[in-house]
């Protein structure tokens, strides 16, 4: 019999082993801070934000120059451009939990209940032999007054480009030069989970923790995990786009260097060392925090590659970027209290990790049925799937999961000093939900646009207004964790065509 328990503990911790070691493609249980925010890339033009984010069709606008450069085809003057941004946004997350077998008070605990509970009354033919039979005797209750919820709200601002381009005609050929600088990507995060349990007990992926015994208790450790992230990643770069009139064709090439640094800040509190038994466990005290205050320096390289054809009724056209590496050097000061009184340990890191992007690209057309009326679709494949990551002990793997998103806008113009847009994109994160149905699945939602654009004697102005809703569930054996997060983000973009070209 105890060969039988040894064998079943030692499979236990197998399968605890397992389910730590296994790719980090799911935020449930937080994680530390690594390249966190870069895929949130954002998009340069206002007018082209406002008709779903689409490219092909959208004209006299440089603000998608590295988007697909290749659209800068419709330059027939000297242009400037300068954009923003303003966002808002609001994040939250609440934990529903069931009786868990054997261990009913379990959830109680969890969602910070059992203080109202009285303990049992005393019982003079029950007799405490073992720590078992004392977690059995009591209720057990919370050291801390932490709920398993939070919201957070935020907003900034965001200079989005300034831009430069500058068509001239070289015999049949037009060729379109452009410059600018870029907010490539904002990498504003926050991630927060009050009730992480290590080992995670609670989890069914990839198998099961097996309940433990009174001679072999497993031992939980308990405690809060946060990190936030603040900053942006700038990109300077070049473009070039070549016009051939004779075929109706434009390529167009650019190239940005990134480079941008963010202030990270992570936190774990312990709230408790859970023991569990075959049918009760028990809530001892702890007192361990651990803060991590530090930076990240972002380097790298964008490049891409475009091309439209251009039809009387249909345009079609695509933009694929490069495969390049990304670097991060970060530093962080760690503080560590295990005593409650004041006194710290302090300690520093440092390191350098890195980020391998592969092939990206988009494939769209534009439909013009009348002249005044553009109605784009764009298609972007994201194979995030291949992104490799390095890390600072020369460890690598693949924490990303890829998607397929799709965009749809349209434009109109009443008036020709007047353009109305709308439309709609898809977007994905790079992790998928705990406990996802279909393994790889990650967490996607849309974003809603609207917007106008003015054009008077070469001014142009163009407004623009997102909309987006995220909301996924974490989903455990017993548990469920409910996260959402709302954004609203208002755009402008002033640009002047200068009455000027070389020929």
């Amino acid at each position: 019999m105890k060969n039988l328990k040894l064998s079943t503990r030692i499979l236990c911790f197998c399968m605890v082993a397992i389910s730590l070691t296994r790719p980090l493609s799911a935020q449930g249980y937080g994680g530390a801070l690594t390249f966190q925010g870069f895929d949130h890339y954002l998009l340069h033009s206002a007018g082209a934000r406002a008709s779903g984010g689409v490219s092909i069709g959208i004209k006299q606008d440089i603000g998608i120059m590295f988007q697909n450069p290749a659209a800068l085809q419709s330059l027939q003057q000297m242009q400037v451009s300068l954009g923003g941004l303003y966002y808002l946004n609001d994040q939250n997350q609440t934990q529903e939990y069931a009786p868990v077998r054997y261990y009913s008070n379990l959830s109680l605990l969890l969602e910070g209940l059992t203080g109202p509970i009285p303990d049992p009354l005393p019982d003079s033919t029950f007799f405490i032999f073992t720590p078992a039979d004392s977690a059995r005797s009591t209720v057990q209750r919370p050291y801390d007054h932490l709920r398993p919820y939070w919201s957070k709200s935020g907003h900034d601002q965001l200079p989005l480009q300034a831009m430069l381009a500058l068509p001239v005609t070289l015999g049949k050929f037009k060729i379109v030069a452009g410059a600018g600088a870029v907010t490539y990507a904002g990498m504003n995060h926050y991630y927060q989970n009050n009730n992480v349990l290590d080992p995670s007990i609670l989890s069914q992926r990839p198998l099961p923790i097996l309940r433990p015994s009174d001679d072999l208790p497993l031992k939980v450790d308990w405690y809060q995990t946060l990190r936030s992230r603040s900053g942006e990643i700038r990109g300077y770069g070049v473009a070039l786009d070549a016009v051939m009139p004779e075929y109706n064709l434009s390529v167009g090439f650019s190239g940005m260097i990134l480079d941008g640094s963010t202030d990270d800040f992570e936190q774990r509190i312990g709230r408790g060392k859970l023991t569990f038994y075959s049918n009760a466990f028990r809530v001892d005290s702890v007192y361990h925090r651990i803060t991590k205050n530090g930076s990240s320096d972002f380097s790298g390289q964008e490049f891409t590659f475009g091309s439209i054809l251009n039809g009387r009724y249909v345009s079609t056209g695509f933009a694929i970027k490069l495969p390049v590496t990304i670097t991060r050097k970060y530093t962080m000061e760690v503080l560590t209290d295990t005593i409650g009184d004041g006194t710290l340990a302090n300690s520093s890191v440092e390191g350098k990790d890195k980020l391998k992007l592969p092939w990206r690209g988009t494939v769209g057309l534009a439909i013009t049925p009348r002249e005044n009326l553009m109605i784009g679709l764009e298609y972007e494949f994201r194979p995030y799937k291949s992104v490799r990551y390095t890390a600072a002990d020369g460890s690598e793997s693949t924490p990303w999961l890829q998607s397929s998103l799709f965009r749809v806008g349209v434009e109109y113009q009443p008036v020709p000093w007047l353009a109305l847009r709308g439309g709609m994109r898809g977007e994905a994160e790079v992790f998928q939900a705990e406990g996802n149905q279909i393994e790889g699945n990650p967490v996607t939602y849309t974003v809603y646009s609207a917007g106008y654009g003015i054009n008077y004697f070469g001014l142009r102005l163009n407004m623009t207004y997102e909309y987006a809703l995220m909301k996924y569930q974490d989903i455990w054996s017993t548990a469920i964790s409910k996260n959402s997060e709302r954004r609203h983000i208002f755009l402008a973009q002033l640009s002047y065509e200068i009455p000027w070209m070389f020929k």
